[in-house]
């Protein structure tokens, strides 16, 4: 496995992708599934913060990979 989270998941995704027993509505149900598992570690009282953090920068990661905007994206790769 990698140092990197995010090519962990994303290998994860796609293996079931290609093993043909996944589709992607589920596929994104399970990623939401184990956010929301990750947002509840946080604080009870900084949950809603980080709730709204998650939706920016997904908006925004989504807007850079689709080439609709130029951007610093905070991603490593």
């Amino acid at each position: 496995m990698s140092d990197c989270l995010h090519c962990e998941i994303n290998q994860l995704v796609e293996d079931r992708m290609k093993a043909g027993s996944a589709d992607l509505g589920d596929l994104a149900s399970r990623v939401i599934e184990s956010l929301a598992d990750l947002i509840l570690l946080a604080p009870e009282n900084e949950q809603a913060q980080l709730i709204s953090y998650v939706i920016s920068d997904l908006g925004q990661t989504l807007l850079e990979k689709s080439g609709a905007v130029e951007g610093g994206s905070n991603a490593t790769h």
